[in-house]
């Protein structure tokens, strides 16, 4: 049973992720997370980006994976 839940954020390799599957909701292999990394080559339609992107979703190893540090909130 995975500690880690859909929405939460984790470290893994030193780099930041989001849980969007996990094997309790169908969305990952047995031990493993479907994490999304982001994708910071988008550009802003504001900014003259075309949007429409595709996000890439990796699964990786449940226990490759931390929980991350609180996030700063900002607005």
């Amino acid at each position: 049973m995975s500690i880690f839940k859909r929405g939460q954020l984790v470290e893994t390799d030193g780099l930041l992720a989001v849980v969007v599957g996990t094997p309790q909701d169908g969305g990952a292999p047995d031990d493993h997370l479907a994490l999304w990394f982001g994708e910071p080559r988008c550009k802003r339609i504001s900014e003259g980006g075309a949007g429409g992107q595709q996000a890439e979703v990796w699964t990786v190893p449940a226990e490759y994976c931390i929980l991350a540090a609180s996030p700063v909130i900002r607005h």
